[in-house]
């Protein structure tokens, strides 16, 4: 750059043909001024880190230089490099070096406006020349976020972008709104549906029970009354739906007494049987005591021409569906499946009724019965439903009295928490039940085999598979409310009813020669660890 002589026209622009201007025509610069100037530039150029001083500019160089002829040469130098620091830094360097010159040109020039416009104007040019270029020589860097705005063409405002983009995936409420209408009236509409079909079920009696059920409405009952007692036997389940009926139908009577219905009929075949005049049925009193095998109850019902005994066992060893039945486990082995779930009482029945009428009166009692207070009890004591009515219907055979009961539960217990040393109950009772009960009512000798491996506690561990008879209310309270002891044996004397309780083998021994048992005594102790001889 040097090596260059700069036009002094050039640089002071309109001024070299204007004849008018007698300031600049009457003096022209003369070479050592051209001279000066060039030494000037490049002495400027050639100190990238000195501010050049005021001292070291021509004083009589006004029309010498101007500041765009640099740039070609910064451009040819800026090629060669290939160090990005040391390129940011000469550029720096540059920029600093064109300021200065810029300044000092302005003082030794003065403030004229078309070399300061034209300079900046230059300078300007530069710096956007060499950010062009830049990204040429650096390395490659993620893109900013105006150069990606840039690119796809977004606006410049981030707002005025958010808010577009943000209309655009808006959430449409009506829509949302609408869903929400349909499916409120889609599931009204559901509910109501299936409310009209179960009342219209209901109504007409589709899908109960053709069972005939008697019953007897007393004299002088009202309407809801009788809904009650309809409710109460089975015969309907929606009483209000009773009572709308009998409005709209207004029947002229309704007669008192008794009455057969099955919940089948539908409700107006039901509102015409009562107002019908009937005669009234005739009952019978039969009493079921403590104790007694569900094969003597069947037989008792027959005698007493309530139901015949055979249909009586098959309806009564079905599933009802009532509460207590939901705490039983089936089990195959236990050979009648309700034995021990009928509670002994005195019952009225009518005369040649149904089986099923018989079975639904009976199971309506015993699940009276059995509360949940009960319940609880059996299960902080460690024992189902099925263990407690089976324990309680040994206790029942076994206790001399009802006054022995606690006692002698406390004795088998006892014997349950310590299987170990006591595997078997061995009960005479278990024993006279397959006698009794199973043998006579099963034709089959193999069958009779099988169930005698699950009854007989002389030859099993634990309790038989069901319960030996139906006890009652103090036998089940007894194996429930225990006396605590730490008795494992007792006997009976027959003749006066007194009961003997032991400890060891050898107590038990000697109570049953107190008991004049004395035959019962076993000789070979050695096995003697689980023996247990009750009456």
């Amino acid at each position: 750059m040097s090596d260059k002589n700069f036009d002094i026209d050039d640089i002071l622009g309109e001024s070299k043909g204007n004849v008018g201007d007698t300031s600049i025509n009457a003096e022209k610069p003369k070479k050592s001024d051209v001279d000066e100037i060039d030494e000037l530039l490049a002495s400027l150029k050639n100190r990238p880190r000195r501010r050049i001083s005021s001292d070291d500019a021509l004083d009589n160089s006004a029309e010498a230089v101007s500041a765009p002829a640099s740039i070609p040469e910064e451009k040819e130098a800026e090629a060669v490099i290939s160090d990005d620091a040391e390129a940011v830094e000469e550029h720096e360097e540059e920029k600093e070096t064109s300021a200065i010159a810029n300044d000092d040109i302005k003082k030794h020039f003065g403030k004229d406006a078309d070399i300061e416009d034209e300079f900046d104007e230059d300078e300007d040019e530069d710096e956007e020349s060499e950010e062009d270029d830049e990204p040429v020589r650096r390395s490659p860097r993620k893109a900013s976020r105006s150069d990606e705005d840039r690119s796809s063409g977004k606006s410049r405002s981030g707002k005025s972008s958010g808010r577009k983009k943000k209309r655009g995936v808006g959430f449409n409420g009506s829509i949302f709104g609408g869903i929400i209408l349909v499916t409120i009236i889609l599931t009204v509409s559901l509910l109501l549906a299936v409310a009209g079909l179960t009342l219209g079920m209901e109504y007409y009696g589709i899908g109960k029970d053709d069972n005939e059920i008697s019953f007897n409405i007393p004299e002088g009952s009202t309407n809801e009354q009788i809904a009650d007692l309809l409710v109460e036997n089975g015969i309907i389940k929606n009483k209000k739906l009773f009572i709308y009926t009998l409005k709209i139908m207004k029947p002229a009577t309704i007669y008192p007494g008794d009455i057969k219905l099955q919940p089948s009929q539908p409700y107006s075949d039901i509102i015409e049987e009562l107002e019908k005049q009937r005669e009234t049925y005739e009952t019978v009193t039969v009493t079921f005591t403590e104790g007694e095998y569900l094969v003597d109850i069947a037989q008792k019902l027959e005698d007493n021409n309530v139901c015949k005994a055979e249909d009586f066992l098959f309806e009564f060893n079905r599933d009802m569906g009532y509460k207590f039945e939901g705490y039983l486990t089936e089990n195959k082995n236990v050979f009648y499946s309700r034995e021990g779930y009928l509670f002994p009482d005195t019952y009225e029945f009518y005369v040649n009724d149904t089986a099923y009428n018989i079975c639904r009166i009976l199971r309506d009692h015993y699940d009276s019965k059995i509360n949940d207070a009960m319940y609880k009890k059996m299960n902080d004591r460690g024992l189902t439903l099925n263990e407690t009515i089976t324990l309680a219907s040994i206790v029942q055979l076994e206790a001399a009295n009802v006054d022995e009961m606690p006692r002698v539960a406390s004795v088998f217990l006892n014997r349950m928490r310590d299987s170990d040393t006591f595997p078997m109950l061995q009960s005479d009772t278990t024993y006279n039940y397959i006698n009794k009960v199973i043998k006579p009512n099963t034709k089959n000798d193999d069958l009779v085999l099988h169930y005698a491996e699950y009854y007989d506690t002389y030859a099993i561990d634990g309790l038989p598979a069901g319960p030996i008879c139906n006890p009652g209310m103090d036998a089940i309270n007894a194996v429930l409310n225990p006396e605590k002891t730490d008795y494992y044996y007792f006997c009976n004397d027959i003749e006066t009813g007194e009961t003997f309780y032991a400890e060891t083998l050898d107590e038990h021994e000697k109570n049953l020669v107190k008991a004049g048992r004395g035959d019962q005594v076993v000789e070979d102790t050695a096995d003697n660890g689980n023996e247990d001889n009750n009456e």
